[in-house]
């Protein structure tokens, strides 16, 4: 079963790429392709390999380095989601031997990773047939919203009060000052909405963008493919909120959020999430909201369940490198109870 590797940017028309099943917007191959060209430094030397027979993909994993003789998952912040290209586990068993060899590695972090997917134990299994020691980690609490079926009325009538006054109230008050939102997927508009998403962006609490060249490309990614609902709220002619929406397969996810500090008053982004919230459930009707990353106390407003994404790091014990952070890690678990016992 041969197994190759090759640069990300150089395969983009390959007959593997044309082969390449994405579950989600960041393990397409054009997202990865993305990543490489625009957010990830040179001597991360993003590469896939991957492992095929009689012209099937058995097997693909697309990576990065992450320091002297380690390897990770191809992603950086900017990743909700990874996963593998995996249709057998023995195809991956081998393309791993064959990887870490080729490229010295002692250490393999795939992550962030979803457990409900099959892949994931999958994934573990293939690790264990290549002779790696495999541990699992926590990364980050994912809000979510189940939506099939669900109108916005009802989905509204289940929030905090709390919330609903606040759109209740700001809502009028916006509308009355001139405030107005639009929600933009592509077309002659996009250009200013993206201006405008930036304005609002380098006006708001975030820190500047380590890759500036990175959600400007995303954004015309997903207008291209009809995902991208960008939606800006005004007052007046003034950006003062702005988010970012990727809706795939009935998947909604909501990517980035950012309104202006000094117009906080308004509730814009509160009112600019209900309004994109309407959208996806009664004119798209989606079968999923996602949050995406992390445990934000506003999230449980918006959404009503929670599960976990998380990473898988391997050792190559028959490496000295590896054998000693292998050690480490056992040790490093099994101390845990210990010091939460002293801690009590």
């Amino acid at each position: 079963m041969p197994c190759h590797r090759i640069n990300v940017d150089e395969a983009g028309e390959a007959p593997m790429a044309q082969a390449w099943q994405a579950s989600s917007f960041d393990t397409e191959w054009a997202w990865f392709r993305l990543l490489a060209r625009t957010a990830l430094p040179p001597e991360s030397a993003p590469a896939l390999w991957y492992a095929d027979a009689d012209g099937q993909l058995l097997a693909g994993l697309p990576v990065r380095r992450d320091g002297p003789r380690r390897l990770a998952a191809l992603g950086n912040f900017y990743t909700a989601s990874f996963a593998p290209q995996l249709r057998s586990v023995a195809a991956m068993s081998a393309l791993l031997r064959e990887m870490m060899a080729a490229e010295r590695a002692y250490s393999l972090d795939l992550q962030p990773m979803a457990p409900e997917d099959s892949r994931f134990e999958a994934m573990r299994t293939a690790l264990a047939g290549a002779g790696l020691v495999c541990f699992d980690y926590f990364c980050f609490g994912n809000w979510y919203l189940p939506a099939r079926g669900l109108r916005y009325d009802d989905y509204l009538a289940g929030r905090p009060g709390s919330l609903r006054s606040t759109l209740k109230r700001k809502g009028k008050k916006f509308a009355a000052a001139g405030g107005r939102i639009e929600i933009v997927s592509g077309g002659a508009e996009l250009d200013g909405a993206m201006a405008a998403y930036q304005q609002v962006y380098d006006a708001s609490w975030k820190r500047t963008e380590p890759f500036p060249d990175f959600m400007p490309g995303f954004m015309r990614l997903c207008a291209e493919r009809g995902w991208l609902r960008l939606g800006v709220a005004r007052l007046g002619e003034v950006p003062i909120a702005a988010q970012v929406w990727v809706v795939r397969d009935g998947h909604a996810a909501i990517y980035k959020l950012a309104y202006d500090d000094a117009q906080g008053e308004w509730s814009a982004g509160s009112l600019l999430t209900a309004a994109l919230m309407r959208r996806m459930l009664d004119e798209e009707q989606v079968d999923e909201v996602d949050y995406l990353i992390g445990d934000d106390a506003y999230k449980r407003d918006w959404m009503t369940h929670r599960r976990e994404r998380r990473g898988l790091r391997a050792y190559d014990p028959r490496r000295w490198r590896g054998a000693m952070a292998t050690l480490g890690e056992m040790l490093r678990r099994a101390a845990r109870p210990l010091v939460a016992r002293w801690q009590r």
